[in-house]
């Protein structure tokens, strides 16, 4: 399906997201930690953040696992989950590719794909306490030019925001105060002018996901031929 950034919507969620459905007939099986659920490839694991990319065939299902902590969850495709807990009904959910939910966790869940084609899902769990910091300056808070600029959502945990750079756009030169996860939702070729620094040239396919530590002073040009379109999530 082609990615529409425009159509993420912010949905902080609470435990009625996920935590309302029912267990899965075949999911009698043990819980498992998530990082041990044979559907959840681990991207990418650092003392602030797990990233793991779900991928499920049609009716395909998980093994019941634990979140445990805030996460968030970008579709990649458009996809129908039905989110399946042990004594509830099943709550099916609706994503447009590009869109992307949050959910405080807390809870074990089956995750089925009922949709006709593959699902894709990127998620992103926090490791810090959602006490453990504050997000001290505004979300954005730099300038750009052809850039299309929109809040998601924001948590003591992680926050996020959506861009899409038009061929040619820029984001002008800034100081990145946390961390951050960059979720590709297209191709992108962007270049990168970093303070102190030679300049260099960054490629990522659709899907594929950057960690970028604070302390960064950079400026951000998108040099390929189409609208560049990413997900940003920040961590205090």
């Amino acid at each position: 399906s082609t990615i529409n950034p425009m159509r993420f919507i912010p949905l902080l969620l609470a435990s009625s997201f996920i935590c309302t459905p029912g267990w899965s007939q075949d999911g009698a099986s043990a819980e498992v930690d998530i990082a041990k659920e044979p559907h959840h490839a681990l991207l990418l694991q650092n003392s602030t953040v797990r990233v793991f990319r779900l991928k499920l065939q049609p009716n395909e299902v998980t093994l019941p696992h634990r979140h445990n902590a805030f996460y968030a969850f970008v579709s990649l495709h458009s996809v129908k989950i039905s989110n399946e807990v042990r004594g509830r009904t099943p709550v099916e959910t609706e994503m447009d590719a590009g869109e992307l939910h949050t959910s405080k966790g807390g809870f074990t869940v089956a995750e089925r794909n009922q949709s006709p084609e593959p699902a894709e899902v990127i998620v992103v769990e926090a490791i810090k306490p959602t006490d453990s910091g504050s997000f001290k300056t505004p979300m954005g808070g730099f300038r750009y030019h052809s850039v299309g600029y929109g809040e998601l959502f924001e948590s003591s945990a992680v926050r996020g925001y959506t861009l899409t750079v038009a061929a040619g756009g820029n984001i002008e030169i800034h100081h990145e105060d946390y961390d951050r996860l960059l979720i590709a939702l297209s191709d992108l070729k962007l270049h990168e002018d970093v303070d102190g620094e030679s300049s260099r040239e960054l490629e990522m396919k659709a899907g594929e996901i950057l960690w970028f530590p604070r302390g960064m002073t950079h400026a951000t040009t998108n040099v390929g031929t189409s609208p560049a379109n990413f997900i940003t999530l920040e961590f205090p």
